[in-house]
């Protein structure tokens, strides 16, 4: 594993001197900010290039592109956690945050990339006032901020948000309080691109192109379905805690007159100059090898998606077959290097929001109840499904829909049998309308879970919120009884990036949130299953 660098932060970001384009995190953002930081201020004003410029730093950032910071941001925890990656190597004695054991240096990460690149950059736009000159490239400066922010609260619980800007030592806002700030953010950059979009189709190409890292090449209409999109993944979040707050903001994601995404859209990636930071550290590095719950879940259903995602093991022992590596077990040097390999083939755009994922979303409202806009669970179930199989380049979609005897396979260890464990689940693929209804849930889930894949922050967090799809438990805890035996973390504690900067205010978070027990095992507010 190449050494993680210490990246040092601070929260009172209401006292920063305004930043220049290239952060602490970052080199380069694929050249723009070399060029044009060094323009004449009238000449950035044009078009609002004064502050669209700052916008690449904030997109690129939702997920690092550079490989060490990628994976400290979620490599060495959120993707683990999602069942998606494991670690083949044995780092730092075989203790640390797959044995639920915290690496704060490691854990930094999820704190400081967005804080030092997404939120410093929106306080830039705010003493600027570029909020007010450039309403539309502020919406989606907001989009990136509600992406990055909501990231890290999912993952550590309370985090400075709403009060940013206001105080030299930031309170933070309780889970409660940042998700509405997030709905009033994703509320006002839909309002402002919808009203650029509507009168001059055409803004975003002049003014926005140029600097629009995504894949989607300056296009405020699908800008504004991925916020859609975003708006509506937050609502079912909440769902289970606030039904009523989510159902409205479900509703209202999906009535917009833009909509969420579609399959035509294409899902929310990023490009990256150079190399998939994954790729280097599956290929180059060696430092992560596929999971066991993807080789048990996709290899005993058949699915067709599993040759995308992994490549077959070169250990003799498994024959070519494609493997994973369960999590949190007990390491030897050598031992699974040669288990799968995640395919990273599949390109160097970061996937932060799979164009599935809406699909599965609406399916899940309409398992509730709610107006998801026409069509049944089952209809939005299979449409995520084929969304999905497109985005993999799979074939065979229409026989996979109607398998009804696959099921999740048992996985089995050929180097320690103590890790073997019986099938997750036996859930199957083929929707059937009389199933009870937590059937349907974890039919639901554990398709968009593998749709996600292998973006670990969603994936961890949906299973936190409804326990699906099953995943297995470590076999080697060593969180000193703060988690169970047998269950899984909740959150992240706070690292040394938070209480170096305020402790008074994690404590103080701390103690409202989590009654003065910063620990791992602690629900978050919405984590109520």
């Amino acid at each position: 594993m190449k050494k993680l660098k210490n990246i040092k932060s601070t929260i009172t970001l209401s006292v920063i001197v305004l930043l220049s384009f290239t952060t602490s995190c970052r080199k380069d953002m694929n050249g723009l900010n070399q060029d044009l930081k060094l323009l004449p201020q009238d000449l950035l004003k044009i078009d609002g290039k004064e502050a669209s410029i700052l916008l690449p730093g904030m997109m690129t950032n939702i997920e690092s592109p550079v490989n060490y910071i990628y994976q400290g941001q979620q490599d060495l925890g959120q993707d683990e956690y999602a069942g998606y990656t494991a670690v083949p190597s044995v780092f730092l004695g075989n203790v640390n945050n797959f044995t639920y054991s915290f690496v704060s240096g490691w854990v930094d990460y999820c704190w400081d990339v967005p804080q030092q690149n997404i939120l410093n950059t929106w306080l830039q736009w705010k003493l600027k006032g570029f909020d007010t000159k450039y309403p539309d490239l502020y919406g989606i400066a907001l989009i990136c901020k509600v992406f990055g922010a909501s990231r890290a609260a999912d993952t550590f619980g309370p985090i400075p948000y709403s009060k940013i800007g206001t105080t030299a030592n930031v309170p933070f806002d309780s889970v409660q309080e940042a998700y509405n700030a997030f709905f009033a953010d994703l509320d006002q950059a839909i309002a402002a691109l919808s009203a650029v979009e509507d009168k001059e189709p055409n803004a975003d190409q002049l003014r926005f192109k140029p600097f629009d890292n995504s894949k989607f090449g300056g296009d405020y209409a699908k800008w504004i379905k991925t916020a859609n999109t975003l708006k509506l993944r937050l609502a079912i979040r909440i769902s289970n805690i606030d039904g009523t707050k989510a159902k409205a903001e479900a509703e209202s994601a999906v009535s917009n007159k833009y909509g969420v995404l579609e399959a035509a859209d294409g899902g929310f990636f990023m490009n990256v100059s150079g190399q998939n930071p994954l790729d280097e550290i599956v290929t180059s590095w060696g430092d992560m090898r596929l999971g066991a719950p993807v080789s048990s879940i996709l290899g005993g259903l058949k699915d067709p998606r599993l040759t995308k995602m992994a490549l077959p093991a070169d250990d003799p022992a498994l024959n070519g077959q494609i493997e994973g590596i369960r999590t949190g077990i007990a390491l030897t040097t050598g031992t699974y290097s040669n288990f799968s390999k995640l395919a990273t083939s599949f390109g160097a755009p970061l996937k932060i929001m799979s164009g599935a994922e809406s699909f599965f979303l609406r399916a899940e409202g309409a398992l509730k109840g709610w107006n998801m806009g026409g069509g049944s669970a089952q209809i939005f179930y299979e449409e995520g499904i084929r969304a999905s199989f497109i985005e993999y380049g799979a074939g065979g979609v229409d026989t996979y829909l109607t398998d009804a005897t696959s099921t999740p396979a048992a996985y089995v260890d050929p180097k320690n049998h103590a890790n073997d464990a019986a099938p997750l689940s036996n859930i199957t693929v083929k929707w059937t309308e009389g199933d009870p209804l937590a059937r349907k849930l974890e039919r639901v889930i554990t398709q968009k879970w593998i749709a996600v894949y292998p973006e670990g922050y969603e994936g961890w967090a949906e299973f936190r919120r409804t326990g699906y799809p099953h995943l297995y438990p470590v076999k080697k805890n060593d969180s000193q009884g703060k988690i169970a035996d047998g269950d899984f973390v909740k959150r992240m504690p706070y690292s040394g990036t938070f209480t170096n900067a305020s402790k008074a205010q994690v404590d103080a978070a701390v103690a409202k949130e989590f009654g003065g027990d910063d620990s791992a095992g602690k629900r978050l507010w919405w984590d109520v299953n």
